[in-house]
């Protein structure tokens, strides 16, 4: 007989709604993840399901008296159905016979069982300092889903109990593979799914080999003496590689009908620049348009030839690829053909704010092709090229002058401080006749801090970001990297970065955070904002807790509230609040800059008695569903090709991808599929009704004509 149950087993064991006591058999709490057990021998007659519903994929249903013929079977079968239905399981309890000692009955539950018990927070000592670790998020929710299987006297296991409604939604089938007891099946098997899916799904596949893209990989390049590195010419030297371009261009299109690409000739008819843009990036711009980099440091950082990117951020602050570009050379005269190139591909919608390399012959051709834009220098960019631009000059200065430049630059909170702090640095080192800190200077509106503050940057503006941008593709090329290579290796790179973005759409899905306050606007962010956005505004609302807040000015339907930290009555931050209308200014401006709504706001409106974030304040970018509504217009370009029968291949894919994406949404509930199935119904007779009235009138207009 097995040992007594702790306290705490029995807890739990009471928890769960236990099978019938028989008196020759005793129950143990396992609660551990339920791994595929493989039978191949068995897998056509494991299991009895001639009375169950059979989900797609040919999974049935389990229903009460199912038999299988082990219990490793029984198992199997749930975690299958639990992976097409999107959930994942785990062994709750068994009973073990207390005859023999041997298992006579297994449980198998829903992740989301039960509830998570309270545990003191773990702390870390850093430094000497007690440091509280974020805590794990939450994944139980108390779901009673369950199928219990016993075992029989003939040695089959039946299902003695059944439990199918869940209290949660299921995962999608996008995320699916990251359920951790579908893993071992996920890995086992290859995954493979065609750009345009990947784009319209807005989530990308997952463990995407170079082998199942369409990739460069694909096509086969001309060697040109064996090697033909990067680093060793413009491309219009490449020659016979060109073709390779194009080949893989024509072959990704055919695929993926929202491909986008444009090919530049120079005066002797030899391929110069080229530009690409696949669906997954156009479809991301139209949800982040709002702030785009574009960036040319790769000539700099990696090889000779420039690889220019345009880079955004998406809904979790993960760098994000717009299109890129492979240019000959830097001039105005390029740069306006790759502008009004990618702007075309985006269906002529201009970015709010563009932010580019400090840069003359960029900046006129931003101005000429974006009009309507807002653009900004990047900061990074500007301190990383100081040494160059500043010659002789910078090495003979101290090191101390970097230091105050840096001061100067990110410290001044306003734009008197900044003037009279750049002037006395400017008099200290004697670089008042300096030239290119004088260009600095005349242009300081776009790009210091303090006066581009109250432009939205989507998180995009520090130093670290922009040196993200080039990490999109760090480790993936180098200075040898060749041509072919550096193709597969964008695909790569490309692939791991919506990889991981679909992982946080998974743990955003999939887990709940840990509430520090009992304030109702964290618990509002914690349904609204991706896992990322709300740790920070998490962090915003617990701060506020320790903000003093002073009324200091009242013109009737604005007034002013001095914002202070208990500990740090020095630091005083300006709240300008209309009462009737909840709309609040800063004196940091977080929100103008970040899309984030400050702390020091957040403490004068729980001063007034505002509890949750007005509405206005909400950024969709940051949530959860900002690409929930995202369209692609892929119509133009397929309506022109329609009467051909490549446009007509491209049409049928349009159509299967949407009849495709429509099945997988329906499958995540009864409720949806109802939906999804009514829909598709509706859709087809209406269809057949257009079908019908055209060929009625393509018949009339033949009689006519006769």
């Amino acid at each position: 007989m097995d040992e007594e149950p702790s306290s705490e087993a029995k807890d739990l064991i009471d928890s769960y709604d236990a099978l019938e006591y028989e008196g020759d058999e005793c129950c143990v709490v396992e609660d551990v993840e339920a791994p595929i057990v493989l039978d191949e021998a068995n897998k056509d007659d494991h299991v009895n399901g001639e009375s169950s519903p059979c989900l797609a994929g040919g999974v049935v249903e389990p229903v009460l008296g199912m038999e299988f013929n082990s219990e490793d079977d029984a198992r199997n079968f749930y975690t299958s159905y639990a992976n097409q239905t999107g959930f994942n399981i785990r062994v709750n309890s068994y009973y073990r016979s207390k005859k023999d000692n041997s298992i006579i009955s297994r449980e198998f539950c829903c992740s989301k069982e039960g509830f998570r018990r309270e545990k003191q927070a773990r702390k870390t000592n850093l430094g000497g300092e007690t440091k509280r670790r974020r805590a794990r998020p939450i994944t139980r929710e108390g779901c009673k889903a369950l199928m219990t299987v016993r075992r029989q006297d003939n040695g089959k296991w039946h299902v003695a109990k059944l439990e199918m409604n869940h209290n949660h939604e299921m995962v999608t089938p996008a995320m699916r593979h990251f359920l951790r007891s579908h893993k071992h099946e996920s890995d086992s098997k290859s995954v493979s799914s065609s750009s345009f899916n990947s784009g319209m799904t807005l989530n990308a596949p997952a463990n995407l080999s170079t082998d199942d893209c369409n990739s460069f990989g694909k096509v086969v390049f001309a060697q040109q003496n064996g090697v033909n590195y990067i680093g060793r010419g413009r491309l219009s030297t490449f020659g016979i590689d060109a073709q390779g371009l194009l080949s893989f261009f024509k072959t990704t299109q055919a695929s993926d009908p929202a491909f986008y690409y444009a090919i530049q000739f120079d005066e002797e008819d030899r391929l110069s620049s080229v530009f690409w843009v696949d669906t997954r990036s156009r479809v991301a711009y139209n949800c982040f348009s709002d702030v785009v980099a574009f960036d040319t440091t790769y000539q700099v950082n990696h090889y000779k030839m420039p690889f220019a990117p345009f880079i955004g951020v998406n809904h979790h602050r993960h760098s994000v690829l717009f299109g890129c570009a492979l240019l000959a050379d830097e001039t105005e005269s390029t740069f306006i053909w790759l502008f009004t190139t990618w702007l075309e591909a985006m269906s002529g919608r201009q970015p709010g704010l563009i932010i580019t390399d400090y840069d003359s012959a960029i900046s006129r051709a931003v101005q000429r092709v974006f009009p309507q834009s807002s653009h900004r220098y990047c900061k990074w960019h500007i301190a990383y090229k100081m040494s160059k631009e500043m010659g002789q000059i910078y090495g003979s200065l101290p090191k101390t002058f970097q230091v105050e430049f840096d001061k100067c630059i990110n410290k001044s909170e306003t734009t008197r401080e900044f003037e009279s702090s750049w002037l006395l640095l400017l008099d200290k080192y004697n670089l008042r006749g300096n030239e290119w800190l004088q260009s600095l200077y005349i242009d300081r509106k776009l790009w210091v801090p303090t006066y581009v503050r109250d432009k939205f940057f989507a998180c995009m503006y520090t130093s670290q970001r922009s040196g993200s941008v080039n990490s999109l593709f760090d480790g993936y090329v180098n200075a040898g990297t060749t041509l072919k290579d550096f193709a597969d290796q964008y695909e790569k790179a490309l692939d791991d970065r919506y990889e991981k973005e679909a992982k946080a759409d998974f743990e955003t899905f999939y887990t709940k955070p840990v509430l520090k306050t009992p304030l109702p606007m964290e618990k509002q962010a914690s349904d609204i904002y991706t896992r990322n956005l709300f740790t920070i505004i998490q962090d915003e609302i617990f701060e506020s807790l320790l903000f003093a807040v002073k009324l200091c000015g009242d013109d009737g339907g604005t007034k002013t509230y001095e914002v202070a930290r208990f500990d740090e009555h020095r630091k005083v931050y300006f709240v300008a609040l209309s009462i009737d209308e909840q709309v609040a200014s800063c004196s940091c401006k977080m929100f103008e800059f970040d899309g984030i709504l400050c702390r020091h706001v957040i403490a004068v409106f729980k001063s007034t008695n505002v509890f949750m974030l007005p509405q206005h304040y909400i950024l969709k970018r940051w949530t959860r569903n900002a690409k929930d509504e995202a369209l692609l217009d892929v119509l133009p370009f397929v309506e022109m090709k329609g009467t051909s029968q490549k446009g007509k291949n491209s049409q049928h894919n349009i159509l299967y991808q949407e009849a495709i994406k429509c099945a997988e949404e329906g499958m995540s509930s009864d409720h949806s599929f109802k939906v999804a199935l009514k829909a598709l119904r509706e859709a087809r007779i209406k269809i057949a009704g257009a079908k019908k009235n055209c060929f009625s009138a393509s018949k009339l207009g033949s009689i006519d004509q006769e």
